[in-house]
């Protein structure tokens, strides 16, 4: 089973980035391999450029504030697990404190600091960070591996509270969508949202080799299902294919 996500405005897709770069950057980190931990620094680098994004806290932080808004209503529904709701009012209470005290930018320990700028800088060079050009770079990756993951955890410290803030604002918005079975005749799939606005769009296949190409917009959702051949085209799928479909609106 593989799943394809779809977001329908610039917040949604900001933070399935940062998550996707979170989640690689804690691969990298756990390792003692210090390749992985040079793919843990270019990862850093990404992070930063997206979390001093200040239109993109103010947009987080709004949500966050909807999000609470929303689940307060929920206060006295007798269907709904109160002690549950109570968890997640505070998750959310701490997650939108904790980014909105971070007065300085998540990256400015990256920017101040000479060594990771020189790194930076070498990686638009084919091979710029090899030992030739970054000696204390190199020697820095020979240094053991507690050292190495202490640095690392140095520097993704102040980026946490943007870490815990979008997995919390993705997992809320992704538990709010309802699943349904669809078919995409001969491969392809249209749909119009029906004048509703949506802010994420979840596509759930079974078969791990095809992959979902997906245009969308307020009055048309197109999906076509491809699956790539030994040579690496991808090729459009001839035949009915059915999977789940999920909008998520909280």
């Amino acid at each position: 089973m593989i799943i394809y996500e779809y977001p329908f405005n610039e917040l949604v897709r900001s933070m399935l980035r940062l998550e996707y770069l979170f989640d690689r950057f804690n691969h990298f980190a756990r390792s003692d391999d210090p390749e992985l931990h040079h793919n843990a620094l270019t990862t850093l680098f990404e992070l930063g450029d997206i979390s001093a994004r200040g239109d993109i806290k103010s947009l987080l932080l709004k949500e966050l504030e909807r999000q609470k808004f929303a689940l307060n209503q929920l206060k006295h529904a007798k269907e709904v697990d109160q002690e549950k709701l109570a968890s997640t009012m505070a998750e959310l209470e701490h997650a939108s404190a904790q980014v909105n005290a971070s007065a300085i930018k998540p990256n400015a320990l990256i920017g101040e600091n000479e060594w990771l700028n020189a790194i930076r800088t070498r990686l638009h060079t084919p091979g710029g960070t090899s030992p030739i050009d970054l000696p204390g770079f190199y020697a820095w990756r020979h240094s053991p591996a507690s050292s190495r993951r202490e640095l690392l955890q140095k520097f993704i410290y102040p980026m946490l509270p943007w870490q815990e803030a979008c997995h919390l604002f993705l997992r809320l918005l992704r538990e709010s969508g309802e699943s349904k079975e669809v078919l995409a005749h001969q491969g392809s799939f249209q749909q119009a949202p029906s004048g509703k606005v949506y802010q994420l769009m979840r596509i759930t296949l079974e078969d791990p080799s095809l992959f979902a190409e997906i245009s969308a917009n307020k009055y048309l959702v197109s999906i076509r299902l491809l699956k790539c051949e030994q040579d690496l085209k991808p090729t459009l799928i001839n035949q009915d294919i059915p999977f789940k479909l999920t909008f998520c609106q909280f």
